[in-house]
């Protein structure tokens, strides 16, 4: 398995991976300080909220702090981070990722943290216009295009196809990936965008996106594909500037709005 993330991993740094080093040369900002945090988008309205609320707690101290966000999948973040050498913040959608960058010494293993509980999703157009009545549904029939993301690097998609191989539905997929009827999407919002935009009928990703876009998205709620949960995760880079830790237990002490959001608060005792 360890073999495996290893060459997940080096597939996401294919993806794009200059484009953090053109984003994180910066010029003298003199007083300002710079905070580069490296996120699943996922999660980016709920971050870029808390954070907001740390940037103004700065400035009231008189510190000018001005933030740099690297997006994308899970993998495609972590693959960013090492590029890059450093960063302030790692947050991601799923265990198997932050995992993989404390195993590759990009993550500090003391700060690695689990914050809340996501799950996956099957949704569709607001209105269910195709009339998906589940996953099963959506595969077995011929008039059904559906979005997974691409289990290479995307939390959402490697969690979706260990449900399909678990209900022995993954034969099915790869023929359909070979037919044009999956869409392997380049991150969970991906797939849910590419509902909104009408090139798919469905996708299967967070449960997030249903509340983020209640007037274009739909949960088409299957108890299989609802089953299946994962950690969010924060951690910080183990080369990372001052203000990371501040921001770190800032975040933990505002939990609640990641709450709002469809994050589910972890369970201690379970």
């Amino acid at each position: 398995m360890k073999q495996l993330l290893l060459l997940l991993l080096a597939a996401a740094l294919s993806l794009g991976g200059l484009l953090a080093l053109a984003a994180l040369v910066t010029d003298d900002y003199g007083d300002t300080a710079v905070i580069v945090i490296y996120a699943d988008r996922t999660l980016s309205a709920p971050l870029e909220e808390v954070v907001e609320k740390f940037v103004e707690a700065k400035r009231r101290q008189g510190v000018n702090v001005e933030v740099k966000y690297v997006y994308g999948s899970s993998g495609f973040a972590l693959s960013q981070l090492e590029i890059a050498g450093r960063g302030d913040f790692y947050l991601a959608d799923g265990m198997v990722y932050a995992r993989l960058g404390v195993e590759k010494g990009l993550l500090d293993a003391s700060t690695l943290k689990p914050i809340g509980v996501i799950r996956l999703a099957l949704v569709v157009a607001e209105g269910n216009p195709k009339g998906v009545e589940g996953l099963r549904d959506a595969l077995e029939r011929g008039d059904v295009r559906l979005a997974i993301g691409n289990p290479e690097h995307v939390t959402a998609g490697y969690l979706a196809w260990r449900l399909l191989e678990r209900e022995g539905l993954s034969a099915l997929a790869e023929s359909l990936v070979e037919e044009g009827r999956i869409v392997l999407a380049d991150s969970a919002s991906h797939a849910a965008n590419l509902v909104m935009l009408g090139v798919v009928d469905a996708a299967i990703t967070f449960n997030v996106y249903a509340m983020l876009y209640p007037d274009m998205l739909d949960e088409v709620y299957d108890p299989m594909v609802a089953s299946v949960r994962d950690y969010v995760v924060i951690a910080l880079p183990s080369s990372r500037g001052p203000l990371a830790d501040e921001l770190y237990e800032f975040l933990l002490s505002n939990l609640d709005v990641f709450y709002r959001y469809g994050v589910e608060p972890v369970d201690e005792g379970g």
